[in-house]
This record gives C-alpha cells, sequence and structure tokens, in this order.
C-alpha cells in the first residue's frame, strides 16, 4: 500500500487567496487507488547531453531504442535523445537526455486567430488551412514573427461533432474540418459544385455548424477519394508508412465511430472496448481505414504548407482528451476515468471549473516510458515552429475532480515534471521551436522560476494584470479566449452577458477594468460608446502591450474585427455558443482593414518587426 505522499497527492494546497485547503478524505482515498492501482516504477534518469552523471558511470549498460549499445565514457551523458539505462538483473529505467534550455525566440508581435473562426469567403462555414496560409501571409507581410491559432486536435467524424477545440478526440492527429476542400489534390477531377455552395451558403450566418459542415465535407472527400485512390501520390504512401500502426489505431476508431455513430467506445460491442479486440474489424474495413488515414494526410498536408507560407504558427495544445475520444480507448491503460481534470475556485471563477476530460495516471505515465505524451509534444511540432502549452500547470500537477462532484471537492495529483520538461526540451531541439505556457490561475510554488530557468515563456492577459507588471520572458496579450474581448470589455455587454446566463463573477472588478480601459482610451465610459471608441480602446490597449517588456506579443483577430463576444464562458456548456462564432466578416477583410494596419504599425514600432 503506498502512501498519498509516494503516489504525489498532498493532502492539502494553497487556493487561489493563499488559504490552505483540504479535500475530502474520501477524494483522496479514491485517487490513491486509482493512481496505485499498478506498480510504482522508478524514476526517469534526466541527463544533459556531454555532462557527466553518476547514475551513468557504473556497471549498467546504456541502450537507445534500437538496442544498441550505446558508450557513455567516464559517465557522460549521450547525445540528445531517448535511452534505456538496463541493470545487470534485466530491469530498464528510462534515460532522457536533454539540452537544459529551451530554443528561445526574438523579441517579436503576431497575431492570434480562433482558427475555426477565421472564414474567408471560400470556406465552407469554417475556418480551414487555407485560410491559414492567407493569415501567415499577410502577418509575415505586415512585419509580425508568429501566429497563434487556436488547437487544430482531431475531432470524432460523428455526426454530432465536438464544438470545443480543447476537447479533441486525439491530441496526436489533425481535425479534418479544417480540410481546404477545393485544394484537396484531385479535387478538380470531381464536381463539387453542389457540395460547394451549400458549403459557402454557410458563411452567411455567423454561427459555426460544425454537423452540416462535417456533412459536406465528408461527402466532398469521400468524391475525391473515389476519384484518386488508385493514384495517390508516392508522398502519400510514404507519409502513411511512417506513422504506421499509430495511424492505424486512430483510423480503425474513426471507422468504429463512424459505424456506432459515436466516439464513445464503451457504448460499441464490447469486444471493441480495447484496440486489440479490434484486429478482425480493422481487417474488414480495410478500404475505409485507408480513406481516413488519407484525409489525414491531405490535412497534415494542408497545415504543414500553411505553416510554412509566411509568419510562424504557434501551435495550441489541449490539456487533455475527451473521456469518449481515441486517446482515451489508445491509452486507456494510462488513464484514470473515474476523474475530471479542473481547477478550484479562484477570484475569476468562484465556483472552479471542470472541464469533462479524464486525467492521465502520473505512474502510469512513467511505465509506458510517456508514450502518450512523447507523440503528442512530436506532433505538435511537426510543422508549427512554436507551441504554446494550455494550463502549462499540467506538467506539474493537476486539480482531479471526482466524477459527479462539484469542482470544490477536487485534490491535486503531481507529474514527473522534470521527464516531461526534458521530453520538451529534447523535441523542441529537433525543430528549434520554442514553447510558451500558458501559467494563469491558481500557480503552484516555483512553477515560474523553473518556467524561467529552462527557457519556457510564460503568458500574461493584460485584463488581468497591468501591462507594467509583465516580466520579460512571457508572451503577452489582451485577454485569453476565456476572457473577455476589447469591445466586450470597454461596452459593458460582456457583463451582461455574465448576468444574461446567470454566471458569477466579480461584477465589481470587471467594471473597474472597463473603466481603467475607458481613461486609457480617453473614452467616457458613461457616455455613448460606438465603433469609434472601440477603436481607440484598441489601439491604447495594444499600445501598452507594445510597449511593454514581453518578449512576444499577440493582437487578437476578435480585437481587430470588434467583436464583443468571448469565444468561451468558461463553466457553461450550453448556455452560450462556446467556440461557435465566427468573425463578422470573412478574415481577408479583417486583414486588411484600416485598424489591422494601425495595429501591426503600433506594434512594429517598438523594435518588434519581424
Amino acid at each position: 500500500m503506498h502512501t498519498l505522499d509516494e503516489l504525489g497527492i498532498p493532502e492539502s494546497y494553497v487556493d487561489a487567496h493563499g488559504h490552505v485547503q483540504t479535500p475530502p478524505a474520501q477524494t483522496l482515498a479514491a485517487m490513491a487507488a486509482a493512481v496505485g492501482a499498478g506498480p510504482v516504477v522508478e524514476q526517469p534518469l534526466v541527463c544533459v547531453p556531454g555532462q557527466h552523471h553518476p547514475a551513468l558511470d557504473g556497471p549498467d549498460e546504456l541502450l537507445d531504442q534500437h538496442e544498441n549499445v550505446v558508450a557513455t565514457p567516464d559517465g557522460l551523458a549521450p547525445e540528445t535523445g531517448y535511452y534505456h539505462l538496463v541493470s545487470r538483473q534485466g530491469t530498464r529505467r528510462l534515460v532522457i537526455s536533454a539540452p537544459e534550455r529551451l530554443p528561445q525566440p526574438p523579441r517579436g508581435w503576431g497575431w492570434a486567430v480562433q482558427l475555426y473562426a477565421a472564414r474567408s469567403r471560400d470556406s465552407w462555414g469554417i475556418g480551414d488551412f487555407g485560410d491559414l496560409t492567407t493569415i501567415t501571409r499577410a502577418a509575415q507581410h505586415a512585419g509580425a514573427r508568429s501566429v497563434l491559432i487556436s488547437p487544430v486536435h482531431a475531432a470524432a467524424p460523428v455526426p454530432a461533432q465536438q464544438a470545443s477545440p480543447y476537447s479533441p478526440a486525439s491530441r496526436q492527429w489533425l481535425q479534418l474540418l479544417h480540410i481546404a476542400i477545393e485544394d484537396v489534390p484531385g479535387a478538380s477531377e470531381v464536381d463539387l459544385t453542389d457540395l460547394s455552395q451549400a458549403g459557402r451558403g454557410l458563411n452567411e450566418q455567423r454561427r459555426i455548424y460544425r454537423d452540416t459542415v462535417w456533412t459536406l465535407k465528408r461527402a466532398a472527400l469521400e468524391r475525391i477519394w473515389e476519384a484518386t485512390r488508385y493514384q495517390l501520390p508516392v508522398e502519400h504512401d510514404v507519409w502513411v508508412g511512417e506513422h504506421g500502426q499509430d495511424l492505424t489505431r486512430f483510423a480503425t476508431w474513426c471507422v468504429l465511430a463512424e459505424t456506432y455513430s459515436t466516439g464513445n467506445w464503451r457504448e460499441w460491442p464490447e469486444q471493441y472496448h480495447h484496440p486489440r479486440g479490434a484486429v478482425d474489424f480493422a481487417a474488414e474495413h480495410a478500404d475505409r481505414i485507408a480513406f481516413y488515414a488519407w484525409a489525414q494526410w491531405v490535412a497534415d498536408t494542408q497545415f504543414g504548407a500553411a505553416c510554412r507560407a509566411g509568419a510562424s504558427v504557434v501551435a495550441d495544445v489541449a490539456v487533455g482528451f475527451d473521456s469518449s475520444s481515441a486517446d482515451a480507448w489508445g491509452h486507456q491503460d494510462e488513464v484514470c476515468f473515474d476523474f475530471e481534470v479542473g481547477c478550484p475556485p479562484d477570484r475569476h471563477n468562484l465556483d472552479g471549473q471542470k472541464w469533462g476530460l479524464p486525467p492521465l495516471n502520473p505512474v502510469a505515465l512513467v511505465a509506458a516510458d510517456f508514450d502518450p505524451f512523447i507523440k503528442m509534444v512530436r506532433s505538435a511540432l511537426r510543422h508549427a515552429d512554436a507551441l504554446r502549452i494550455d494550463h502549462v500547470m499540467q506538467l506539474w500537477r493537476l486539480f482531479w475532480v471526482p466524477a459527479g462532484a462539484a469542482a470544490g471537492q477536487g485534490a491535486y495529483v503531481h507529474y514527473p515534471t522534470e521527464a516531461m520538461l526534458a521530453i520538451l526540451r529534447v523535441e523542441a531541439d529537433r525543430t528549434g521551436a520554442w514553447v510558451v505556457g500558458e501559467d494563469m490561475g491558481t500557480v503552484a510554488e516555483g512553477v515560474r522560476e523553473t518556467m524561467e530557468r529552462v527557457g519556457m515563456l510564460g503568458y500574461r492577459a493584460a485584463l488581468r494584470l497591468p501591462v507594467d507588471q509583465f516580466p520579460e520572458p512571457v508572451m503577452g496579450a489582451s485577454s485569453t479566449h476565456d476572457q473577455a474581448t476589447i469591445a466586450g470589455t470597454l461596452t459593458g455587454s460582456d457583463m451582461e452577458d455574465l448576468r444574461s446566463i446567470g454566471k458569477s463573477a466579480n461584477f465589481e472588478q470587471l467594471e473597474g477594468v472597463r473603466r481603467e480601459l475607458a481613461a486609457a482610451a480617453g473614452v467616457d465610459p458613461d457616455g455613448p460608446i460606438g465603433t469609434a471608441e472601440i477603436h481607440r480602446a484598441v489601439l491604447a490597449q495594444y499600445e501598452r502591450l507594445a510597449a511593454c517588456k514581453a518578449r512576444v506579443v499577440l493582437a487578437s483577430l476578435d480585437d481587430v474585427g470588434a467583436v464583443a463576444e468571448r469565444p468561451n464562458m468558461p463553466g457553461t456548456v450550453t448556455e452560450w455558443p462556446n467556440w461557435c462564432l465566427s468573425l463578422p466578416r470573412p478574415v481577408e477583410d479583417v486583414l486588411d482593414e484600416p485598424l489591422a494596419h494601425e495595429l501591426a504599425a503600433v506594434l512594429g514600432s517598438h523594435g518588434r518587426t519581424a
């Protein structure tokens, strides 16, 4: 029987108000049973290439992943990568040889965009990878160095599409809704007129209807597949071969989800509840599995082209995956399904939050040599030049809430931080990528100091923290996808939205933020507020951001477009159209509006131009 301390489960924690909180005893007991269900294995050995490590200066042998002996003369760590230290008794311990620091970005600025919302005139109801190409090119032309995008993780190919990009079916594969259909190889060989007209017709409504978009895009992909499947380029065959069993397993899950109209594998026939039981199904549905593998190749090719077209793309990585997802199905031996990830109550979310995402078991993660984590990071950096990790505290600890319980009944579980940070450094070193950790909310002691030591940028939002308090090694923005826009703040419509859906908030504080923004913009907060006043407030806010210490500053296309609504209202499910509102105008128009050009000039005037 392992103790709570041995399992990384603290018996109390300090909340955002500085108060010590003691989780319920039944919560701690249930967490200990879940985390300690398997054997507790030895933590990985983390070392620095070329530096001495005493554990490598002994009688054991250091082997690489291909079972080739790697010499460690005088105990010097080998080159960057993953190895195993094998004892004379045959036990194996993961060794991670990682640089001491992450690559660093130069001082600069960029756009932040919810890709699904950034529709062009050619879009089929949702922003796509073709639109991302337009954005990265325009960003580079304007002097921006980077474009931060919402997660482009895969969703289940079922009639009811998941709206949240932060509740994915897989963090290893891509969202097929973002495929630009008319850019697919072979699209010109088939008649897509009816589907194209229907797809573009969806742009007439500001709301995004993913279910309809998927119906149209799947039909288009099927037509192209049938016309080209026997004459696919060699690049497709090579790509599919390189991704091997992982791709086959994901495509198999897609076909199972499609067959049973749900990604919830617990509702499938029992023999398919685990990937090892789906071998016969895969053989019987090889053609359809090949279709979904091809579709992933198409998405990957388009995303890669967009990432190379202009300003660097910063890929956003969700904190987890849906419990009914491909990742949960494939990694279920490392997942604790009786809990969901969230955060305790704080001054911005008085009731706390539950995100509906099952946590990975940190003990099982170590036993699996961090396979799910490594594949997720490597996939995110396959094309992107930088990585933003949502809720970066996941590398230190996660707040587990028992299924069905209120957020306040949760407790923290610690993760193998040293190893996970080392993995990030290994994978970032392969491509020269820099990394941002979203470190807002309840942050444990020492987290930010460690982030700075390894070269990971933090994240700050001006509507929560005055810009003159931003440190240098951060990415600075006006707000996040979970917070109010500048237009919503200045007009007070965000507070009206909160009240209309019955969401608790510190309205006195929000009104103070509104008045401070109005003062900075020279706007009377009690007078009429229209387009001109919003324009002044946007410029004033980003003038402050341009002059701040932050290494990288982002300007949101929502602010350029004077969007008043939040992309997401935390803690809500049906009360708000979360992740379903597009920009009010085509993205090519937003990028060419006077305010966009003025912001580019402002942001480039403080030594931030590429």
